[in-house]
């Protein structure tokens, strides 16, 4: 009888122990900025050569994170809505986004992060100009980041890298043939916040 209580008592703090390494939340925030280019339009787009480095958005999902010794598996799900300026045009995207980090802590509030990012990419909208659809609805990017612990609140900055170059063409402006493309590649910064549930 002893010895099955030895046994249920160690069934207990195993689970208990292997519970308290496995945590979710919810998480949020901005994006900062980004770069890319249009390229090949035949006509004068208000010398729209270049997109602005700065791009405005956000994004906001969950995320569940198993710890291991001194690593964790923090795998997350999030929409991501981005601006990116053209000077006076304004192009929106929305992504679905699934990045999958592997954290090692350097100190109890400090940990470094890295991994893949599996994106998919909704309908891009840019005002008075016709758009193609994307030619890759999925896509896939590295990201790299610092993350601060404090308690069930972290903080984070990320660097978010695509692998595979990504195009859209633009169709026409006002029925004049515009004949061009914006390079949809993702390289962004991000701050965001989290918290245990």
């Amino acid at each position: 009888m002893n010895q099955i209580k030895k046994y249920f008592s160690l069934i207990i703090l195993t689970s208990t122990v292997g519970f308290s390494q496995f945590e979710y939340g919810i998480k949020g925030g901005i994006n900062i900025t980004a770069s890319g280019q249009i390229k090949d339009a035949i006509i004068d787009l208000s010398s729209n050569d270049n997109i602005n480095e700065n791009l405005t958005g956000y994004f906001f999902g969950g995320y569940s994170s198993l710890k291991l010794f001194f690593f964790y598996i923090r795998p997350e799900f999030q929409l991501s809505l981005q601006n990116r300026n053209f000077n006076s045009l304004k192009l929106n995207q929305s992504k679905l986004e699934l990045p999958v980090s592997i954290g090692f802590k350097l100190l109890p509030i400090l940990s470094v992060f890295g991994g893949p990012n599996f994106q998919f990419n909704f309908k891009s909208k840019i005002n008075e100009i016709d758009l193609s659809e994307i030619q890759e609805k999925t896509d896939l990017g590295l990201h790299l980041g610092i993350r601060f612990h404090f308690g069930p609140l972290n903080a984070d900055i990320r660097y978010d890298r695509g692998l595979n170059s990504n195009e859209l063409s633009l169709l026409e402006k006002s029925n004049i043939p515009i004949s061009g493309t914006i390079d949809l590649q993702s390289n962004i910064w991000s701050v965001g916040l989290s918290y245990k549930l």
